[in-house]
């Protein structure tokens, strides 16, 4: 049970990994928690960071657990996989959605044309030897993981790629500069203008990285077949979406893929009705804020912030203090 209680001052912990979820936080924690706090006199916030892509596995547990009073992943389709024991743990997590911000994305597969490879199972009957650029590997990150389970529905996986002469690269993804520094080669677009890369397969394909690459060197993107979105999706709960037509350069026909849409927000269904209540307005009372700090056509928030956008997915069922103010602002669950 976690207890708040507001007769004494409270330490409100939020777990918002990453770049840009740190950043989220830091507006929900000021918006809480500012001058003109609800909270008791003398309450902290906290926002606690921690590997990205490992805590979208790990981070359930660990709100489920009380180590956090919220958390934040992608997509909220995964979510709901770890919470009901199917992917990350063998239990099931009490956990319920306080907003899904706009996020629309997806996963999907891109080679060099000059290969001639139209279809994934290409890659597999030919035993291409791609250099192929990847998110962290397995459950590492949401990207990683899902790309096996794909290739796993296609009877083949990134270790035979390998075994094939080919290569798989998880280390040379950072989207943006600054954090890049560290990373000591090629960026993704240099290595497929100089014809050391053959292939990405990744996610957040709003981010400029993606034109970028496109415009560099002619890419055929591949599409994931009907059959495997459908086990994919018994399994797991995956949800399928469409890359559409001319999204990028050179593509001329409508890609299915793996849909990766929304930053999820997440809580204990036990939570206090108060401090749900006040954390999903918090985000709309700031919603401004939140948008200004992903500015441009390149943004990882794909539109803009309201309370019916936050509780468009359903994936998750919403806590009760979150549905009282959606509803109060005339927001319909699921519309």
């Amino acid at each position: 049970m976690i207890i708040l209680d507001d007769d004494h001052p409270v330490e409100f912990k939020m777990l918002t990994p990453g770049f840009n979820w740190l950043r989220l936080g830091a507006v929900l924690a000021h918006g809480l928690n500012g001058y003109h706090s609800p909270l008791p006199k003398g309450s902290t916030i906290s926002t606690h960071t921690k590997h990205a892509g490992q805590m979208c596995f790990e981070g359930p547990e660990l709100v489920h657990r009380g180590v956090y009073h919220t958390g934040i992943s992608s997509p909220p389709w995964l979510v709901k996989a770890i919470s009901e024991g199917k992917v990350a743990s063998n239990h099931e997590l009490d956990l319920v959605a306080l907003a899904v911000l706009p996020h629309h994305d997806v996963s999907t597969m891109m080679v060099r044309k000059d290969l001639g490879v139209t279809r994934i199972e290409d890659i597999r009957d030919r035993k291409i030897p791609l250099r192929v650029g990847i998110p962290p590997r397995g459950m590492d990150h949401p990207g990683g993981w899902i790309i096996d389970k794909v290739l796993e529905e296609y009877g083949f996986c990134l270790a035979d790629i390998e075994s094939w002469g080919g290569q798989v690269i998880d280390s040379d993804r950072a989207p943006i500069e600054a954090l890049a520094v560290h990373v000591k080669q090629k960026s993704r677009i240099q290595k497929l203008r100089d014809g050391e890369l053959d292939a990405i397969f990744d996610e957040a394909i709003m981010t400029k990285p993606w034109k970028d690459m496109t415009d560099a060197v002619d890419m055929q993107f591949l599409s994931v077949d009907d059959t495997v979105l459908k086990r994919l999706e018994a399994k797991y709960g995956a949800k399928s979406a469409t890359l559409p037509a001319g999204k990028f350069r050179l593509q001329d026909h409508d890609v299915a893929c793996i849909d990766f849409s929304g930053w999820c927000l997440y809580c204990r269904r036990d939570l206090p009705e108060r401090y749900a209540y006040l954390v999903t307005q918090a985000i709309v009372q700031h919603a401004s804020e939140v948008e200004g700090m992903y500015p441009g056509p390149f943004s990882p928030l794909t539109s803009p912030i309201s309370a019916q956008v936050l509780c468009s997915e359903t994936a998750l069922p919403f806590h009760a203090g979150a549905i009282r103010f959606y509803e109060e602002q005339g927001a319909k669950i699921g519309g």
